[in-house]
């Protein structure tokens, strides 16, 4: 499998702020592990997330993730934020009756 982004994090830990986050504590007394994967192959991702479910499943009872079930493959939807001088920005209301 070859994939062009593999993604891990430690929710509550790292999630948020990835590598700015420094190095977690030793002493963390839990949290939830993440994977993400994004790849070209179709086949790849979804083999991936068939390798993925023995690894839920040898969790406890009860406390092996919040998804449920094995997680679909999808395309990606970009949104990268940015800042913009609010000068450029006109801002207009227009209320339409059907």
């Amino acid at each position: 499998m070859k994939f062009d982004v593999i993604l891990t994090e430690f929710v509550g830990v790292n999630a948020t702020h990835g590598h700015l986050s420094g190095e977690p504590a030793p002493d963390i007394p839990e949290v939830q592990l993440r994977f993400g994967v994004r790849g070209q192959s179709k086949a790849d991702v979804e083999r991936f997330t068939k390798e993925l479910a023995p690894l839920i499943l040898t969790g406890p009872p009860a406390v092996t993730g919040f998804a449920g079930g094995r997680p679909k493959v999808e395309e990606i939807m970009a949104y990268f934020p940015a800042l913009i001088p609010k000068s450029l920005i006109t801002p207009k209301v227009e209320i339409i009756e059907a």
